[in-house]
């Protein structure tokens, strides 16, 4: 069917055939529910009459979800021009326990908090603990009925997070039938198999007073592993790393925790002279090599990359409801209904474990000087006698290793996630007026219980290490008296399988963690005509909204102390709530005159957040139409984000990453601010005063403990957005032909942006303030006098700040093109459209001295061209469309370094093209009349490769050698697919 121009016009197209609430569906609309005649888009809570869209406003019907076959509508959106690269989806959160296989919006690339996800135009419960953040595989596709999504900030209508844009998917709430759809698909190489089942019922009831919607909905994506990939087969990582290129891999490169042990006996953690174990027990001199070495030998690392997972495996379940009943010609009901089980499993190599992970010492958590730090493991009843005289020749009085714990299988972590969302309210209109109104509560629960595997109880296999041999016994036994009451086993972790099962149960820690996010929203809205003006009538809408929102993600007792083979997680819990009370107006100023039409829009909301207080947001939008077929339009927003709970109420997680202490190598002579900061705290002066100056040890150089955490004291974020474009619909072309452009230029400049302090940074800013009096020195701690660390530091926590700034810029273009081929003789009709992203200008900085900004424009996920086209062919029985998306050349994540340098290493990639092809035919003479459907088709139909990005580069999605949120990482896949309905 031909698309009406008006519906072309407003449709921005986002390269896909866009088809948006007609006319036609307007009519049925008010058919169906006179209280529902006219139609309210998003980015506005004014009805009208027609969908004109002054604010930018793209759009995406049932039928474009259908044509490119993706299991998660996420995932579709995700590849939209304007869509940034995706915190989490299915392909790049194997490695986050808490998060994998959560698919989420980053539109813009602002950042997953920025971007508001509705749902028939209300919040929907976050999917990630501590966030806004909407986990999309919560969302029925086969229930939408479209998505709207429109660019810049819309906190005035909808409050916060409206940063980015907004996205509304529109739940189908009026069918009656029954239709069955599913398909079937796998990669061209065998695996990544999914299956798809949907059911949609729909019926009315009590003399079409009401009509009840429910939909079924049951998928399972099987895993794609990176064994199965000649990309990612083998463990590699970017040669930048030895002064090579980014893009040039070095291949193998092997992990140097082999499954036998490696034993180092020099004190100097050079591997060249360490012991390792044959594959039949004999123990050798190591030659841990990644690559054939000079006697030949081939490489004896382990491979990392035949564990991992490039596609976590997925499987939902989803029930969905629309139900709604008129009492009266003027009062409707309405209920929606929506829960979700979703499973998902991880899957990486078995845990690489080093002397140093288990034996610790400090209150800070600093490693023991290197000859120290594996116990008395130099009295290990199991160590080879060779390895002891080795160790006592170098004049070593102990040993350092590193194993990997095959014994324990595959690393993973799976996560059950369940979703509950509900909505009741009551609209209706106010006899012999124009007005509407309605008043809705809405309440969503989401629940997730995860459990990771392959990790181990630190103190139980130190205890399990410290091993000796029972003289009455002969036996081996554990040291400590107390830990052998407690039933411990003593771990041999020489060779090959030598853990034994019995020690493996002893020093097993699976981890777990618990979460449950709520929220609460209570609406009531009243809109209608407000007063009658020359050019017509003035539209107005006033609400008031109340919002909780709870978050409380508990992990278990050994992650939170951090005794589970990882650093401690602390639990978080917290909770905010906001009252708001909002106005919009929609007034015309011309109709009919000097122009056809010029129009104006304001909306305003104050909002009083139990966390942040009050805050205010604004906006403006003009809408001229000089003809009927032209219009531009243009707008103004102040939005805002309040801080989420994670932001406000993390406690704080473990790290021991290194840090520059700015006190390091002060004397009495050095001058300065920080020079006299650090001789006034008293064990620093008395170093100085001992040796001349603070200089410190390599074991106080190695590592030290922090926290980085929320902050209760954070502002909201502010952002202006600016809009203007123009949308053509050409008159002059022949009836059969329909065409439309639309241009639309963006500008978002994000300010108090909430970002996280770097913990040199903290101590830089402490150290630079005069006499120490900056807060955030409260975040330093230094060993006392009684430490033989004195002076160094304890701990450097970090915290979260309104410091950032976020500036990006650009243009979107849309074109449509639909022409019926009965004027050449040719049944059917054609349709091309294309949306095309420019991006100008996208730069990150802070506030902080000496930050110079990060220009991420032109970087993987934020390429300056990225463009959508599609041919779709349509007959009575036929539907074929062939989609095209164009990614452009774009560079690494270069913060790290110069123009110079990155143009030097050809810090590129080359522009991806990716093909989907999909064909729909529909049997008239089947047991079903016209209702049988059969579908088919490939997504990168031409097996496009991702481009390579090494390992350990910023934009490596590890596990895939790739960008997996921009790029496809799986390859070409078929699906094959049925739909009928009764």
């Amino acid at each position: 069917m031909l698309k009406k121009p008006l519906t072309i016009a407003i449709s921005s197209v986002l390269g896909l055939s866009t088809v948006a609430a007609t006319g036609a569906f307007a009519e049925e609309a008010a058919n169906n529910n006179d209280i529902r005649e006219e139609i309210v888009t998003t980015g506005s809570r004014i009805s009208r009459s027609e969908l004109s869209a002054p604010t930018p406003l793209q759009v995406l019907d049932s039928v474009d979800i259908e044509l490119v076959a993706q299991t998660n509508i996420g995932d579709l959106i995700n590849q939209l021009p304007s869509a940034g690269q995706p915190l989490f989806n299915r392909t790049n959160s194997n490695f986050d326990n808490n998060n994998s296989g959560v698919v989420n919006i980053d539109y813009r690339d602002l950042g997953i908090a920025r971007t508001l996800t509705l749902v028939n135009g209300r919040r929907f419960v976050a999917g990630v603990p501590g966030s806004s953040a909407v986990d999309l595989n919560a969302i029925p596709s086969a229930m939408i009925e479209r998505v709207e999504v429109i660019t810049g900030g819309a906190s005035a209508v909808y409050g916060s997070d409206a940063v980015a844009g907004v996205v509304n998917f529109i739940l189908k709430d009026d069918f009656e039938g029954v239709e069955l759809n599913t398909r079937y698909q796998s990669t061209t190489e065998g695996d990544g198999q999914e299956t798809v089942v949907d059911l949609l019922l729909g019926s009315n009831f009590d003399n079409d007073k009401g009509n009840a919607v429910f939909q079924i909905s049951y998928t399972d994506q099987n895993a794609v592993f990176s064994r199965d990939r000649d990309a990612t087969a083998i463990d590699a990582v970017s040669s930048v790393f030895f002064g090579g290129e980014p893009f040039e891999q070095t291949t193998p490169f092997l992990s140097s925790f082999p499954p036998q042990g490696r034993f180092d006996v020099s004190g100097t953690g050079s591997s060249a002279d360490d012991f390792t174990f044959l594959p039949d027990g004999t123990l050798v001199d190591s030659f841990f090599t990644n690559g054939n070495d000079a006697m030949g030998r081939a490489p004896n690392g382990f491979n990392r990359s035949a564990f991992r997972t490039i596609a976590i495996p997925t499987e939902r379940f989803l029930l969905s409801s629309n139900i709604n009943y008129n009492f009266n010609d003027n009062v409707t009901a309405f209920f929606e209904g929506t829960y979700s089980n979703v499973t998902t499993q991880s899957r990486l190599e078995p845990f690489p474990l080093a002397s140093d992970d288990i034996f610790t010492v400090g209150s800070g958590g600093l490693p023991l000087q290197y000859e120290d730090r594996a116990g008395n493991m130099i009295n290990n009843p199991f160590l080879p006698q060779a390895i002891i005289d080795a160790a006592t020749a170098n004049g070593v009085d102990n040993i350092f290793f590193t194993r990997r714990l095959a014994e324990f299988g595959p690393r993973g972590s799976g996560n059950e996630r369940q979703t509950f969302r509900g909505v009741i309210g009551l609209e209706g209109t106010i006899e012999d007026t124009s007005m509407r109104w309605d008043v809705s509560y809405n309440y969503g629960q989401s629940t997730q219980a995860q459990f990771s595997e392959g990790q181990i109880d630190v103190t139980s296999f130190r205890n399990a290490l410290l091993s000796e041999v029972d003289p009455d016994t002969g036996a081996i036994r554990c040291v400590d008296v107390f830990a052998e009451a407690d039933g411990c086993v003593p771990i041999n972790i020489f060779g090959f399988n030598s853990v034994t099962q019995d020690a493996l149960n002893y020093i097993t820690a699976e981890q777990s963690r618990s979460a449950r996010v709520t929220q609460s929203v209570f609406q009531a809205n009243l809109t209608g005509t407000l007063t009658e003006l020359p050019a017509g009538e003035m539209q107005f809408a006033v609400g008031y909204e109340y919002r909780k929102e709870t978050s409380d993600a508990r992990n278990d007792a050994l992650t939170v102390r951090g005794l589970n083979s990882s650093n401690a997680i602390a639990s978080v819990i917290g909770s905010f709530d906001v009252n708001e009370v909002y106005a919009e107006l929609d007034i015309p100023i011309v109709n009919d005159g000097f122009v056809d039409y010029i129009g104006l829009g304001l909306a305003g909301r104050v909002s009083d957040y139990s966390t942040v207080g009050n805050t205010s947001t604004y906006e403006a939008r003009l809408e001229v139409r000089p003809t009927e077929n032209l219009t531009f339009r243009g707008s103004f927003a102040r939005a805002v984000r309040a801080p989420n709970i994670d932001e406000l109420f993390d406690p704080g997680g473990q790290t021991f990453a290194q840090v520059t202490d700015p006190c390091a190598g002060v004397t009495a002579a050095t001058t300065g601010v920080v020079a006299d900061n650090c001789r006034s705290i008293p064990e620093i002066a008395q170093r100085i005063a001992d040796t001349g100056a603070f200089t410190l040890t390599q074991s106080e150089l190695q590592g030290t403990s922090g926290f980085l955490g929320g902050n209760p004291n954070l502002e909201e974020e502010e952002a202006d957005t600016y809009t203007v474009g123009f949308v053509y619909t050409p008159d002059f072309l022949p009836d059969s032909l329909n065409a439309s452009l639309t241009l639309d230029y963006f500008d978002i400049d994000v300010e108090g942006a909430i970002v996280a302090l770097d913990r040199t940074t903290v101590l830089n800013l402490c150290f630079d303030s005069p006499g120490l009096n900056n807060p955030l020195c409260s975040n330093v701690r230094r060993f006392d006098s009684t430490s033989p660390f004195a002076g160094a530091l304890d701990e450097v926590d970090s915290t979260n700040d309104n410091i950032g700034s976020i500036v990006t810029s650009g243009v979107d273009v849309g074109f449509n093109l639909d022409f019926d081929l009965d004027s050449w003789s040719l049944p059917g009709s054609l349709g091309v459209s294309t949306v095309y992203t420019y991006l100008d200008d996208y730069v990150i900085s802070t506030s902080l001295p000496d930050d110079a900004p990060d220009v991420e424009v032109g970087e993987i996920g934020n390429a300056e061209h990225r463009w959508n086209t599609s041919l779709r062919y349509t007959t009575d029985d036929l539907m074929v469309q062939l989609r095209v998306r164009y990614i452009g050349e774009s560079r690494i994540e270069d913060q790290d370094l110069s123009d110079e340098d990155c143009a030097s290493l050809q810090c590129f990639v080359d522009e991806v093209v990716y093909t989907d092809l999909q064909a729909r035919y529909t049997f008239e003479d089947s047991p079903f009349g016209e209702n049988l459907e059969v579908f088919a088709g490939f997504n990168n139909l031409f097996d496009e490769d991702a481009p390579i990005i090494p390992a350990g580069l910023t934009d490596s999605d590890t596990g895939t050698e790739t960008n997996a949120g921009v790029y496809d990482a799986i390859g070409r896949s078929y699906y094959v697919g049925v739909k009928v309905n009764f």
